[in-house]
């Protein structure tokens, strides 16, 4: 395990604050899971499923659930060289961070993300930022390749907000890729300088030390395709809803869909990106012949078959955690998860 010279490792679970610090953590992500439920208008859900095959939803959930699986095997490879996190304690930050994005105001899962991997992964706050930096890249990255398959296969397809991915993440990747060649060369900047600036310059080199899968071409990628498969099953739980609903789409609608609910959040200004997923996956209905009833329930269904599981299993998984804390008396030593979600 790295060292953490940067704060943010675990804290004592015997200390009498932490039983506090977990009640407190599972209070928020609830209410999160509650704003977000109270918000989503399961009514017209509930009644756009009458009629619906409840296999094809269960398989929707389902593929959308292994959106987590996926997501846990993209953040351990990302992992700084040296860092150990059981995959279990892993699945649990990445269902957390996940809960917390579809629950959360913007950039929330961001840094709780961050904040558990530093903690519970025991990675310190540096390494909490360099895996989240590394998950954002590879998300950029990803949504250029679902751009050029867009470009590609669906018909009368406009840039808009796309153009400025297309330029945006190539730039960031080279230069964080430049960042990691020259981490050397920053520690030796960092230790010219006292104070505020100082500080500032010696938490840039020191993430710059744990972006090492930039430096592995062939990891990163791999983390990619992670990303393309998280994609691809979202579309396949896309298909599955509207095969629920007895509507064939054509893929390159299916496509589009997924591009269009993905760039939504570049833009989004509610927990959950609720209201904007709807407008944008109605419009690429719309598009693909669907009436206006047709599209607004594939729009309403697909969104609440991709919250159930992602905003859920972080919530059931910190319920969980809270049982077993109750159940086994005095806040006990737990050696793979920290007991706060800070």
């Amino acid at each position: 395990m790295l060292p953490n010279p940067h704060g943010g490792g675990k804290t004592d679970p015997t200390h009498p604050r932490a039983r506090w610090r977990l009640w407190a953590g599972w209070a928020v992500l609830s209410a999160l899971a509650i704003l977000m439920a109270r918000d989503f208008d399961w009514r017209e859900t509930v009644a756009a499923t009458a009629g619906a095959d409840p296999a094809w939803l269960i398989l929707a959930v389902a593929a959308n659930w292994m959106i987590l699986v996926l997501a846990t095997a993209q953040w351990l490879l990302f992992l700084p060289e040296g860092a150990r996190i059981p995959r279990r304690t892993m699945f649990g930050i990445v269902a957390v961070t996940s809960a917390v994005s579809n629950g959360g105001p913007p950039l929330a899962g961001h840094a709780a993300g961050a904040r558990l991997l530093a903690t519970r992964g025991e990675l310190g706050n540096v390494g909490g930022v360099a895996v989240t930096i590394l998950d954002q890249l590879a998300e950029g990255v990803t949504k250029l390749m679902v751009i050029a398959a867009a470009a590609l296969f669906v018909p009368g397809f406009r840039y808009g907000l796309a153009v400025a991915l297309i330029v945006l993440i190539p730039v960031l990747v080279a230069g964080l890729t430049l960042l990691a060649h020259r981490r050397d060369s920053l520690e030796h900047l960092a230790a010219q300088h006292t104070g505020h600036t100082g500080s500032v310059l010696r938490f840039v080199a020191a993430t710059a030390h744990h972006l090492g899968p930039l430096l592995r071409p062939g990891r990163f990628a791999a983390g990619v395709l992670l990303g393309v498969a998280q994609k691809i099953v979202e579309g396949l739980a896309i298909a599955a809803v509207a095969l629920a609903l007895g509507i064939t789409l054509p893929a390159w609608a299916v496509l589009a869909a997924v591009l269009a609910v993905s760039l939504s959040t570049l833009v989004a200004v509610t927990p959950a990106n609720l209201g904007s997923y709807e407008g944008t996956a109605f419009l690429v209905f719309r598009s693909a012949g669907l009436d206006a009833d047709s599209a607004i329930a594939l729009a309403v269904i697909q969104h609440a078959a991709y919250l159930i599981p992602l905003a859920g299993t972080g919530w059931l998984w910190e319920s969980a955690r809270l049982w077993r804390k109750i159940r086994s008396g005095p806040v006990m030593a737990d050696t793979s998860e920290d007991d706060s979600v800070r």
